[in-house]
């Protein structure tokens, strides 16, 4: 075994391995399962060196590199290894047992970040009293004795989740005494576990353990070869107590016969009937109520088999669902029935938005005035439902309070004005998800006719089809505007005033945000009064990026940029022409004889005198 010496910095991991008389062509070195290291090399005499390691934690196995050292060491010809690391911090140590390596391992104090601090190692699960401790060895043990369990799988110097490993802590504590009474008879199953994922690296793998805010928590419900759902951790006990009640039943009800379900019948239930539990269809159902846990109640009668499942939901029809389209297909169940699980509309609050993002649907939200007692809101609940109705499994459809949610009509464009109940929809329930608009004159007009059903159907579909076009953040149109004054264009009016104007146009490009923002709009309109004459070949015009969207191409600039930029734009449209020099917050004058080279060629004549 040769020597060899490591030394690390936050980022980076450096090992050099010495080697007598080293024949560099027999170096070769790999990285397998992201935590072991392997060196091979050979002496010009033909010994070969070997060294294996096991390392205290995970690097990136495409980081990889060697290179020979800059001067011999006192073991031999040292080949330099570097790798980084997947977790950036500090290393208690280098291999995971250094006993094998005593007397061959000392630590290079030239690769050595020697400002790194030692990092203190959380101790709340092994202090305890209520918590099991799973590894390795004991992992599948676990399984098979303890269902569900709910683990912590944690790195000892991870400090992210503490507060929610605090509670976690009390929730085990809580559960235990629940168990002992005669209401709480179901907690006796649960079992509270944690992990050192240091130390268990290959469950911490195949179980994807981060270090991060999420805090997750993996519960495992369904049986060794089933993958282990995650919860997020919780800053109160009782609600992360709460959050793992539906784990406390199976995930499949098994009933006697098919009329059995009617005990659920409170409740949205899935019933199905199944040759066997080793059944293809079977293990499909039941990895989709595992998923799906609290959402619906899955119940299923072995022994015989039914070629479709029921969906059965309080006050509704019985909604059917061959067998043979999720055979072989376990997403297109889960598709099908969590668009199904969900209210058709519902009142939108926070807490659903990660549901929604599951679902992954285009997502309607009409927003409405809650104090508004004319009794237009039941029409328009009534219309909404109908249309959700139909459209079930393609769309999502919410109802969000205008003193609640206003804030997010800027996006769709339907904040000037404001006018209820307003409604769009976005491609899914993310933030940069694209937006469309139901633009409307008057909204109490369009929601009180008799075809309004109709249009919202056409408008949903348009959306669906890709042929609606996307909304974006749009100022108010200019209406008012008279010759002789700087015209505000908006998003909305970007199309007619930009793309297609009736004369020529001088374009200042700004954000208000920007220094002397008041000076130099009041620069800009003596600059337009003093244009006037030319008014039927010129406007002068203004477009404020902080109140509007700006597309992409020859008017592009930095997202958030302040500045001015200026534009010569031809009558009837046409490409651009923009002031270079100087980039940015030209002066008037420099303004002035930029407008001065455009507009010659289009009839609009002035002198700098004029100007001055």
């Amino acid at each position: 075994m040769p020597h060899f010496k490591w030394g690390q910095t936050k980022e980076q991991l450096f090992i050099s391995v010495m080697v007598p008389d080293l024949d560099e062509k027999t170096v070769s070195t790999t990285v397998t399962g992201a935590g072991e290291l392997r060196f091979f090399a050979k002496s010009r005499k033909g010994e070969e060196h070997v060294l294996k390691l096991d390392l205290r934690e995970d690097v990136e196995e495409d980081s990889l590199k060697t290179e020979p050292a800059s001067r011999q060491d006192k073991w031999g010809m040292a080949t330099v290894i570097s790798l980084r690391k997947k977790h950036q911090h500090r290393w208690d140590m280098l291999v995971m047992d250094p006993k094998p390596f005593k007397g061959k391992l000392d630590k290079d104090w030239t690769h050595e970040d020697q400002n790194l601090e030692p990092e203190e190692e959380i101790t709340i699960f092994e202090d305890a009293e209520h918590l099991v401790k799973v590894t390795e060895s004991n992992f599948e043990r676990s399984l098979q004795k303890h269902m569900p369990l709910i683990v912590a799988a944690r790195f000892p110097w991870c400090s992210q989740c503490k507060s929610q490993d605090a509670e976690f802590v009390k929730a085990a504590k809580t559960a235990k005494a629940r168990s002992k009474r005669k209401s709480g008879a179901d907690w006796k199953k649960a079992t509270f576990a944690f992990m050192d994922a240091r130390s268990s690296k290959k469950l911490a793998r195949r179980f994807e353990v981060t270090c991060d805010y999420n805090c997750e928590y993996q519960v495992f419900g369904g049986g060794p070869q089933e993958d282990p759902e995650k919860v997020k951790g919780q800053y109160s006990e009782e609600k992360f107590l709460e959050e793992l009640q539906k784990f406390l039943r199976p995930a499949v009800e098994q009933i006697g016969k098919l009329e059995d379900a009617e005990q659920f019948k409170e409740s949205n239930v899935v019933v199905g009937a199944f040759e066997s539990e080793a059944s293809k269809e079977f293990l499909n159902y039941k990895a989709a109520a595992a998923k799906m846990r609290g959402e619906l109640i899955f119940t299923a009668v072995l022994g015989i088999a039914r070629d479709e499942i029921e969906l059965r939901k309080p006050g509704s029809e019985v909604m059917k669902l061959p067998i043979s389209s999720f055979q072989d297909d376990l997403p297109a169940l889960q598709q099908w029935l969590m668009p199904r699980a969900m209210p058709v509309v519902q009142e939108y609050e926070w807490s659903l938005r990660a549901k929604y993002e599951k679902l992954g649907l285009p997502m309607a939200r009409l927003w409405y005035d809650e104090t508004d007692e004319s009794g237009l809101n039941l029409q328009v609940n009534k219309t909404l439902a109908s249309v959700a109705t139909r459209l079930l499994g393609k769309m999502a459809f919410v109802l969000q309070k205008k003193t609640m949610y206003a804030y997010e009509l800027r996006d769709y464009g339907l904040n000037h004005p404001e006018d209820y109940p307003a409604f769009g929809i976005a491609g899914n329930a993310s933030y940069n998800a694209e937006k469309y608009a139901l633009e409307l004159s008057s909204a109490k007009e369009f929601w009180s006719k008799p075809d309004a059903e109709r249009d919202l159907l056409e408008f949903c579909e348009s959306v669906l089809a890709g042929t609606a076009v996307e909304a974006h953040e749009s100022g108010a149109v200019h209406t008012n505007w008279t010759e002789g004054t700087v015209k505000r264009i908006a998003w909305k009016s970007w199309k007619e005033d930009i793309l297609a104007p009736k004369t020529n146009v001088l374009l200042e490009i700004f954000g208000k945000y920007r220094t002397d923002h008041e000076r130099k709009l009041k620069q800009v309109e003596s600059f337009a009064k003093a244009l006037s004459v030319s008014s039927e070949k010129l406007t002068v015009a203004s477009y404020d990026t902080s109140e509007n969207y700006l597309p992409p191409g020859a008017f592009s600039r930095e997202r958030f940029a302040s500045h001015s930029e200026w534009y010569w734009i031809p009558a009837g449209g046409g490409s651009p022409t923009k002031l270079a020099k100087p980039k940015k917050d030209a002066s008037i004058e420099k303004v002035i004889r930029f407008l001065k080279s455009q507009a010659h060629s289009s009839g609009v004549e002035f002198t700098m005198d004029e100007m001055e």
